[in-house]
C-alpha cells in the first residue's frame, strides 16, 4: 500500500500525466506536417533557417518532454547544454568556411572550365601510349 501511494504521489509530483504527453506527441505531429509541407514549398535561401528552427523545436520538445530533461539532475542539464553549445560551435564553424569562400571552390560549383590549357605540340595528335615527350615540347 505504501509502494502505490508513493508512485501516486511521485506521478503527481512530476506531472506525468497522459495529457501531457498527448500534447507534446500532438505538437510533434503538427511539427512533422510542417516539415513535409515546407518541404515541397521554395522558400529561397530561407529553407535552411525554416528547416532547422523546426528540427531544432522538435528535439527540444522529445528532450524536454520524453526524455524528462526537465526533471533531470543538474549535472545531466549541464552535460546537454554543453553538448548543444558544441553542436552549434561545428555548424556555426561549418557555415562560416562556406560562407567564406570562392564561388569555384564550394562542393555545388560546377566543374571549371577556366584555367591552363594543355596543347599537344605541333605536328602531332597526343603522346603515344608509352612514349614520352622530348623536353621543351
Amino acid at each position: 500500500m505504501a509502494d502505490t501511494q508513493t508512485k501516486a504521489e511521485h506521478t503527481q509530483a512530476h506531472g506525468h500525466g497522459a495529457g501531457r504527453y498527448f500534447l507534446v506527441w500532438a505538437a510533434l505531429i503538427v511539427g512533422t506536417f510542417l516539415t513535409v509541407w515546407t518541404g515541397y514549398k521554395d522558400l529561397g535561401h530561407w529553407n535552411l533557417p525554416i528547416a532547422l528552427v523546426i528540427a531544432t523545436t522538435k528535439a527540444t520538445l522529445v528532450v524536454l518532454f520524453f526524455m524528462h530533461m526537465t526533471e533531470a539532475p543538474a549535472a545531466n542539464r549541464i552535460v546537454f547544454v554543453v553538448s548543444i553549445v558544441f553542436a552549434i560551435v561545428l555548424i556555426v564553424g561549418v557555415f562560416g568556411d562556406l560562407w567564406t569562400r570562392n564561388g569555384m571552390t564550394l562542393p555545388s560549383a560546377a566543374p571549371s572550365t577556366e584555367g591552363p590549357e594543355i596543347e599537344a605540340p605541333r605536328g602531332s595528335s597526343g603522346p603515344a601510349s608509352g612514349a614520352a615527350l622530348p623536353p621543351g615540347q
